[in-house]
């Protein structure tokens, strides 16, 4: 293949197996290589901002990326070819399967777990982003709809990447088209809790999915080739997002999300305050989205390992912090990781966000203290840059009156 030339892809491992297992999702028409389609040679799209999408099928997706680079809650069946994401009293479970033709070859789990393995933290961000181009919430679908050219170096400065070199950049791209083959491969499987009931007809909405995130049509590599061409990462990808996707993520009756993303993908991530402020943001969105109310008054409070465990930092868990030689590194992360979150308008400096390093360092028993400090429930309120956000979404909710008493009504004295 000539630099600069596409070539149509929906397999992972092979580019002779143009038709993977098709679940429900992304039709095979919309991904056909005969589909007319604009070629990846035209203008990619982009966007100013994005959303923390909060839905449990986005999320589900979004932990099982941040889970991969550490293999947590991964089994894995190998004669079946298959390995699964199931967090436990979650709604929705992840999995990815070899096609026919990869099990023909003899190819095992193994090579999914190696794509599992690239995974971490900041795929989630780069989901995020790339669902937002591709679908907005809240938007009229067009022709175009959930269909788009992603440019990689868009990601990158969407997510908080900043290559120094040519070298570098390519290291990049690469990772980047392993989280895009990720949400490929990952099929989300569930259904959303609760009813959902259309606010025109009464009828209630099917909120159960099996799908994977979107389909890669076509890749575009680089227009001036490497000493090894066929190895060449491309640059941007066509996309073609499932039907199934873009009807949970953007409809009015079931989007959940908070405008929130572009601020946690500009907070530096290569360092573990930074690693720690990310993934404590995109924990705190989940938070704040299902509870407001909550979040404005302050009686919602989150235990530190909540906030640090749901996403792991792509710099090492707090677990493997704590077990460390020097676990108080851990209590350093996490201040200086709330201080570039205030900074960045996200919280407000009040509460938590107010006690120092050495304040906090000199609170703690000599010995066996981890647990009960990542048990310890935390007072974070929301920042300026995203208060009005969660406030419009409370004023939103209906009010919710107090229950009366039952019983007989007391006798009133004569």
């Amino acid at each position: 293949m000539k630099p600069g030339e596409q070539e149509s892809t929906n397999d992972l491992f092979s580019q002779d197996d143009p038709d993977p297992v098709q679940e429900d999702g992304a039709d095979q028409s919309a991904v056909s290589n005969s589909a007319k389609v604009a070629s990846t040679k035209g203008v990619s799209q982009k966007a100013p901002d994005y959303h923390i999408n909060t839905a449990p099928e986005m999320d589900a997706l979004e932990r099982a990326a941040a889970d991969g680079k550490y293999g947590r809650h991964y089994s894995s069946e190998e004669q079946l070819g298959i390995i699964q994401h199931a967090i436990p009293g979650a709604s929705h479970l992840v999995r990815l399967s070899l096609t026919n033709t990869e099990s023909m070859a003899g190819l095992t789990a193994e090579a999914l777990e190696q794509l599992v393995h690239e995974q971490d933290a900041d795929a989630a961000l780069a989901f995020l982003y790339i669902a937002r181009v591709l679908a907005p919430p809240l938007v009229v679908p067009d022709m175009g709809f959930g269909r788009g050219i992603i440019d990689f170096d868009d990601v990158l400065s969407k997510i908080g990447w900043d290559p120094r070199s040519t070298s570098e950049r390519r290291d990049m791209h690469r990772k980047i088209y392993q989280f895009i083959m990720f949400g490929e491969r990952a099929q989300v499987i569930g259904r959303r809790r609760g009813a959902y009931k259309d606010k025109h007809t009464g009828e209630l909405i099917d909120t159960e999915i099996s799908a994977p995130l979107w389909r890669i049509h076509e890749t575009e590599r680089p227009e001036q080739a490497s000493l090894f061409p066929a190895h060449e990462i491309p640059v941007r990808v066509e996309l073609v997002m499932s039907r199934t996707w873009i009807d949970l993520l953007t409809s009015g009756q079931t989007a959940q999300f908070l405008p929130m993303g572009e601020m946690l993908g500009a907070i530096p991530g290569n360092k573990p305050s930074g690693a720690w402020a990310r993934v404590i943001g995109l924990a705190l969105a989940s938070f704040w989205r299902r509870n407001p109310r909550g979040a404005l008054s302050g009686q919602l409070r989150p235990t530190r390992r909540e906030l640090l465990e749901r996403y792991p930092p792509k710099t090492g868990t707090v677990a493997d912090v704590l077990s460390s030689k020097n676990p108080r590194r851990a209590v350093e992360y996490w201040c200086d990781a709330l201080q570039i979150l205030v900074s960045a308008g996200l919280l407000d400096p009040a509460g938590e966000t107010l006690i120092s390093f050495k304040e906090m360092r000199a609170s703690l028993p000599t010995r066996d203290w981890s647990d009960q400090w990542l048990d310890q429930k935390v007072e974070i309120y929301p920042g300026l840059l995203i208060k009005p956000h969660i406030e419009g979404r409370s004023a939103a909710l209906p009010l919710t009156l107090p229950t009366p008493k039952r019983g007989r009504p007391k006798k009133q004295k004569q």
